[in-house]
């Protein structure tokens, strides 16, 4: 288990779109950079220009600020003028040229590249003989609309995953515009025909469902990796304390299952539930909540990180009732890391993070009355929700502390390396 430690200290291009905190990608972005350079290596990023970005030396070589969330005829009309550089963009291919030229990285590490970067930087990084890893955050792969989800329908769809790719439009899967998903159509027709992924040496996955799904892809399996995400736990410590009241804590949109969280909750009255979050439902949940006199449940918005962890920290668990194939949920950890319990849905990677009557307890995705049952249960025995947040800290610290995470990835370079 030692021997990844022996490497000599690298230089690694890190490459996501974004360079600030958008979501659980880029936090895990930032603690894979910082926990490495703790370690002496020197880690390069290459991302986009944002006016959120985080400061950094190499900011000139990122490429020029795209935004895709226009909305309306604009939109129409900044997607089709975009199209060309969302498929193959020379100007991301010049600039991670110039860096590389700059620093003469020894490996990559990829993110999120779709869109805003694209894999363009692909043959670059081949014509410099440097490998490349990625860490697959979403399904983007295997679908054009990387979710496996149709929105509209709220329905989880894999006709993609080694498929036509005449779906998205007939679905209108992406934004509910045939516009938009004929344009990530053609996107992942082009990339699969020039097969640009063959350039990418090892896909690091974080959920043996996502591994799966590439292998059915088509991603030879040889270079298909698992290894569960990190955390600074030191952020996220434990606490034996709790208070009868539980939470959901993320985006709130259509494939999260909030609304079957809500209707849950309505059959529990007598337990208090707070939603923590923002995104285009929230307008919606608040009417029901109002309509419905349902004052047991409140919606505080996003929170800052020390609001967000003393919450977390006095609840008595905490519920990601996802309706599509989650990856594999930050939010999971940093429960597991406070000693919360967890209540998921039964989808993605989320069975192989929650042990059902472990750490957590498991329910089909969409089932009202399963979710209820389960809420029920643990804020009735909490003698048993301690343990199972006893048992969730251990598998915590045994799965997901930076150390052994540091030696998996050093495991994953050196393999690459040879």
């Amino acid at each position: 288990m030692d021997e990844p430690c022996m490497i000599r200290p690298l230089k690694i291009l890190m490459v996501n779109k974004f360079f600030y905190v958008k979501g659980g990608s880029e936090r895990y972005f930032f603690e894979l950079s910082h926990l490495l350079e703790s370690k002496g290596h020197t880690v390069i990023p290459f991302a986009m220009h944002h006016p959120n970005n985080v400061a950094s030396p190499y900011s000139e070589y990122f490429v020029e600020h795209t935004e895709y969330n226009t909305s309306g005829f604009r939109r129409w009309i900044d997607q089709v003028h975009q199209a060309g550089k969302m498929i193959y963009s020379l100007h991301a291919q010049k600039q991670i040229e110039a860096l590389i030229q700059k620093t003469r990285p020894d490996i990559a590490h990829l993110h999120m590249i779709d869109h805003q970067i694209s894999p363009s930087i692909l043959p670059v990084l081949k014509k410099y003989n440097i490998p490349v890893i990625q860490t697959v955050h979403q399904y983007k792969l295997v679908c054009p609309n990387y979710r496996l989800y149709i929105p509209q329908k709220r329905e989880i769809c894999s006709r993609c995953v080694g498929g036509s790719l005449i779906h998205p439009i007939i679905q209108k899967c992406h934004r509910n515009s045939r516009v938009a998903s004929g344009m990530v159509a053609l996107e992942a027709f082009i990339h699969r025909t020039i097969r640009i992924y063959r350039h990418i040496n090892l896909f690091h996955v974080p959920s043996h469902f996502m591994g799966q799904k590439l292998i059915e892809g088509g991603i030879p399996k040889d270079r298909v990796a698992h290894a569960f995400y990190t955390i600074d736990m030191d952020s996220f410590p434990f606490s034996s304390r709790s208070e009868p009241y539980y939470v959901y804590v993320g985006r709130l949109s259509d494939e999260k299952g909030i609304l079957t969280l809500i209707e849950a909750a309505r059959f529990n009255k007598d337990f208090r539930l707070l939603i923590i979050g923002d995104g285009p439902q929230r307008n919606q949940i608040e009417r029901i909540i109002q309509d419905q006199g349902l004052h047991n449940i409140e919606l505080t918005g996003t929170l800052d990180k020390s609001a967000l962890r003393k919450i977390v920290g006095k609840a008595r668990f905490l519920v990601v009732p996802s309706e599509w194939h989650d990856n594999s949920p930050l939010v999971i950890y940093e429960a597991f890391s406070m000693g919360k319990p967890v209540i998921a849905s039964n989808l993605g990677g989320m069975p192989e993070l929650v042990d059902h009557g472990e750490t957590g307890l498991l329910f089909p995705a969409g089932q009202v009355e399963s979710l209820r049952d389960a809420i029920r249960r643990l804020m009735q025995e909490p003698e048993t929700t301690q343990i199972m947040g006893q048992n969730a800290r251990k598998k915590a610290e045994q799965l997901f502390h930076p150390e052994p995470h540091y030696l998996q990835m050093m495991g994953f370079y050196k393999r690459l390396l040879n």
